[in-house]
């Protein structure tokens, strides 16, 4: 009884340590699992919140910067909102294609890229980009490149950051601390709307406003009585991109002014004009001064030497008996010299009244026909001193145009004077007149000597001469400038071709009247 009460008792405090051994693990494997689940739910809190400030992150980067991802061709397989609001293109048309192809201008450098990527795995710069509209934006970029295990590019992820206000403030910085130290008046103003950008001290003083005094006014705002429909037409060639530059001369709050205008495109793509105003009120007078004393001194020279002119020719002619061989070559010489110094003073006179606008043109309906033929009778005594014919080409017929026809036979008159004396004794002149589309042009032809290339491109300049006269008597230098202006005062134009040791061939044109042209 005993023995088996002793051995029943055994089998419970096995079954009791075997429960209670049991239980330990299950409260050990709970323990254990409860503190997997909690520290489980820290760390998925802390992703949680790692994720939320990455995704805070990359959004307050996608606000702030342009991002692209380009595979190793360098096309753009990934773009963020950002880059396209900045470029104006779509996501559709930014993705497969390379960035270098039409958002670059050719002043970026990808070779340089491209060093530094495979040298240093990264590069940063500055870039300018290309808007969709044509206008232009700099940014601050990081180029960084992802490679495989082999070394190979796989793709490279760029952000870009708008400095574009950065870049234009640091350049009108710039600008502005010069242009502030120049005695002329700037203006920079919007080309589209003429609004008023910036205007340096001397300007901001003539306009008699402060630094503020400008915001929102335009161009018209600077001068009384502002054309917009006039200045637009001025400036048209400059927008049509014709001409970046362009000078002139105005009459500004009763003074005269020299207006130098240029076109430039600011960092933002924006058009701008540059205005520099200068005063020429001094140099005016000084011109108006240089203009009388020449005119005077011409004066007061031309008479006596009209007289002195007169007198060598009668001694020369023989009105006062025969001279002797030594004498005649003498005062042959003075004659020659004094009808040189009369050429000279009338040139002289010319070019004044032009330049002041003073020479009067007379202009009426005129037979350039009948005109050349008046021309080639003044200078047939001319040619035959020097043994050169005058012949007539072309058309004999009635041509007319409107003109000045003491002005015409002067320009006629340098032209045929030129021809013979280039040419060699016994040499010929043709003059040709002949119809073009809406103009007639008179053609002046010799066998001379021709002009020297370097002489060609200054030949309409005053005081220009060709060599090669044979040893005769040599001109001003001032003819041809002052048949040019003569000419161009008539609406034509002129121009020569020009073969050494074969001739040369100037060509007046001068256009016709309307009704003469529809009925030719």
């Amino acid at each position: 009884m005993f023995e088996e009460f002793a051995s029943l008792l055994g089998l419970t405090q096995f079954a009791l340590l075997y429960v209670s051994s049991v239980g330990g693990l299950v409260c050990v494997f709970l323990f254990i699992l409860g503190r997997s689940i909690r520290i489980s739910r820290e760390q998925s809190v802390l992703l949680d919140r790692k994720d939320a400030e990455l995704a805070l992150q990359w959004r307050a980067m996608e606000a702030h910067a342009m991002m692209n991802v380009s595979d190793a061709a360098g096309r753009m397989v990934e773009v963020n909102d950002t880059l396209i609001r900045a470029s104006g293109y779509s996501r559709e048309e930014l993705l497969g294609r390379r960035l270098t192809e039409f958002l670059m201008p050719d002043d970026n450098s990808p070779t340089a890229v491209r060093e530094a990527l495979e040298l240093m795995g990264y590069w940063t710069g500055e870039t300018k980009l290309r808007r969709k509209d044509g206008g232009v934006f700099w940014t601050r970029t990081t180029i960084v490149a992802a490679r495989d295990r082999n070394g190979r590019l796989e793709r490279t992820v760029s952000l870009r950051t708008d400095i574009t206000e950065i870049k234009a403030r640091q350049a009108e910085a710039q600008n502005r601390a010069l242009l502030d130290r120049l005695n002329d008046e700037v203006y920079v103003f919007a080309a589209d709307t003429l609004q008023l950008l910036y205007l340096n001290r001397r300007a901001l003083a003539v306009q008699g406003w402060d630094n503020s005094g400008y915001g929102g006014r335009t161009l018209a705002d600077t001068t009384e009585g502002f054309d917009d429909a006039v200045f637009r037409d001025r400036v048209a060639p400059m927008l049509a991109g014709e001409t970046e530059a362009m000078t002139y001369e105005s009459i500004l709050r009763g003074r005269p002014v020299e207006i130098s205008l240029q076109l430039e495109d600011g960092y933002e793509g924006r058009a701008r004009f540059i205005a520099v105003v200068r005063d020429i009120s001094l140099r005016r007078q000084a011109e108006e001064a240089r203009s009388q004393f020449v005119a005077t001194i011409s004066h007061e020279l031309r008479s006596p030497l009209t007289s002195v002119l007169g007198a060598l020719k009668l001694v020369t002619s023989g009105a006062f008996g025969q001279l002797g061989k030594k004498p005649g070559a003498m005062l042959g010489v003075a004659l020659r010299n004094v009808e040189r110094l009369i050429d000279l003073i009338n040139d002289l006179l010319d070019l004044e009244k032009l330049d002041a606008g003073r020479m009067t043109f007379s202009m009426t309906r005129i037979d350039m026909s009948a005109l050349v033929d008046e021309a080639l009778a003044a200078n047939s005594c001319y040619g035959d001193q020097l043994q050169v014919q005058f012949r007539r080409t072309g058309l004999r017929a009635v041509r007319e145009i409107e003109g000045d026809r003491a002005r015409l036979i002067q320009v006629l008159n340098n032209l045929l004077s030129n021809a013979a004396k280039f040419s060699p004794p016994g040499g010929q002149v043709e003059v040709e007149l002949r119809d073009a589309p809406g103009a007639l042009q008179v053609l002046v032809h010799d066998h001379g000597t021709g002009i020297p290339p370097a002489a060609q491109a200054h030949l309409f300049e005053r005081f220009a001469q060709a060599d090669g006269t044979n040893g005769r008597r040599p001109g001003t230098g001032l003819g041809l400038s002052i048949a040019k202006s003569i000419v161009e005062q008539h609406g034509g134009s002129i121009r020569f071709t020009s073969t050494l040791d074969v001739g040369t061939t100037f060509c007046v044109e001068f256009p016709t009247p309307l009704s003469l042209s529809q009925a030719a």
